[in-house]
């Protein structure tokens, strides 16, 4: 995809061109492929188109420039020389310095070497089955990246609103942002980044962007006036924890305390189990206290009770049976009656009877 002009000079504004290659080579690869370690231009007609990619991210800028014609592979030393550079409105030539193909490229006094291997055909790389679309405002995107200094964020693209999970370098989600989008349509999405490459794609959009979704494996587009960005996502979505800053706070002062009190540190009170914990840090207590109780769940301690009402069901129906067949302590098949008191028990109930009254009228 590299076809070189013969011998051409043409006058540019110098800031502008360095403007249109700021926007796009913090995206070029640093030094390997050859044929991504640069910016690739594209210059027909007062059009100049530049695309740059490193294999996870592309950036391709259409700007109205006057440029030699032609395609050219710019190495990417050269290319972050000339656009760190400030002109003041100043035209500077550019210009081949012969025809031949591994001649350089001669920007002002900035001579930018070209690369002969051919570019990728980055159109291909393009996926064209996005039915996800929300226009954002890249700031209110970029203002939680900012803040919390993620190694990952995942995004919730959804018509009930859009969230980002942001995942530090340690694997924990530290937070959960809103996100307002000014237009959404299209089914619900989630896809996760790399949060730097994800705040790269949207501060080179601009102050506003459009943002694209088909398959969530597959590059998010990005799109702002003359411009667009695919980004690849990565594995793993961060756990979906929904939680304040002041809320995450909370919790760590509690991690902190009970540690205190584990450590001897600080006496208190802790309660532990039926699925509770409860803590009191008590300065005036001598010793700490530790209370375990076995967890159970609300329907296993429930059972014992109910195991009571059937048994007490259960003995009011054999009362029931027992007085409708007048005799209630009588067991099935037992005729027998209680024994009629005989003559000789009365007499012995009699003669103890006397025995007790003798001894009190001794005493």
């Amino acid at each position: 995809m590299i076809q070189q002009t013969a011998t051409a000079s043409v006058k540019v504004d110098g800031d502008k061109l360095a403007e249109a290659l700021r926007r796009v080579s913090p995206f070029m690869a640093d030094e390997s492929p050859l044929n991504l370690a640069g910016v690739y231009a594209e210059s027909q007609v007062g059009t100049l188109q530049l695309t740059a990619s490193d294999g996870y991210r592309m950036a391709h800028l259409t700007v109205a420039l006057l440029f030699p014609d032609g395609n050219f592979l710019m190495k990417g030393q050269g290319v972050k020389d000339f656009s760190t550079r400030h002109y003041n409105g100043a035209e500077v030539e550019v210009r081949r310095t012969d025809a031949l193909p591994d001649s350089p490229l001669l920007m002002g006094d900035v001579s930018v070497d070209l690369e002969q291997t051919p570019y990728i055909n980055y159109p291909d790389a393009v996926p064209d089955n996005f039915d996800t679309e929300a226009i954002i405002d890249t700031k209110t995107w970029i203002k939680p990246i900012r803040q919390h200094k993620p190694e990952q964020v995942g995004v919730v693209y959804s018509s009930a609103g859009c969230l980002m999970f942001l995942q530090s370098h340690e694997g924990e989600t530290v937070a959960c942002e809103s996100l307002p989008v000014q237009m959404f349509s299209g089914p619900d999405k989630k896809v996760a980044y790399n949060a730097g490459r994800f705040r790269r794609a949207l501060t080179s959009c601009g102050a506003g962007a459009t943002v694209q979704v088909g398959d969530p494996a597959r590059p998010t587009l990005f799109e702002a006036e003359d411009y667009w960005h695919i980004l690849m996502p990565v594995a793993g979505f961060p756990r979906e924890i929904a939680i304040s800053n002041s809320e995450r706070e909370s919790i760590k002062w509690a991690v902190e305390a009970l540690e205190a009190v584990r450590k001897g540190e600080a006496p208190g009170l802790v309660l532990i189990g039926g699925g509770k914990f409860y803590l009191q840090l008590d300065p005036g207590r001598a010793v700490t206290e530790i209370r375990l109780e076995e967890p159970r769940l609300a329907g296993a301690a429930a059972a014992p009770a109910q195991t009571q009402v059937a048994t007490e069901e259960k003995g009011d129906k054999d009362d029931e049976e027992g007085a409708d067949s007048g005799n209630p302590e009588s067991e099935p098949g037992d005729t027998s009656e209680d024994p009629e008191p005989t003559a000789d028990s009365g007499e012995d109930s009699q003669e103890a009877d006397e025995e007790v009254a003798e001894n009190d009228e001794q005493q």
